[in-house]
């Protein structure tokens, strides 16, 4: 059954395709918190794909990220 375009969730482009102009970001600096931040909540938690609007890769990579940053102690 194909999807209408009156699902709830859109599909945005990608910020990680914005900012590289290749289309794929290989790694997601774990020192640029304010990148890092665009995906995590008020709350400190991880948003969702369908919030963010990245791929499934790419959303593995932020996640990452983010934890290696909490690790690291960079972000709370």
């Amino acid at each position: 059954m194909p999807k209408s375009k009156d699902s709830k969730f859109h599909r945005k482009e990608t910020p990680l395709r914005k900012r590289n102009p290749n289309g794929d970001v290989t790694v997601i600096d774990v020192n640029d918190v304010e990148f890092l931040k665009r995906y995590v909540s008020d709350q400190g938690k991880i948003m969702p794909q369908r919030m963010t609007g990245l791929k499934s890769g790419q959303q593995r990579k932020v996640k990452r990220g983010v934890r290696r940053a909490r690790t690291m102690g960079l972000m709370v």
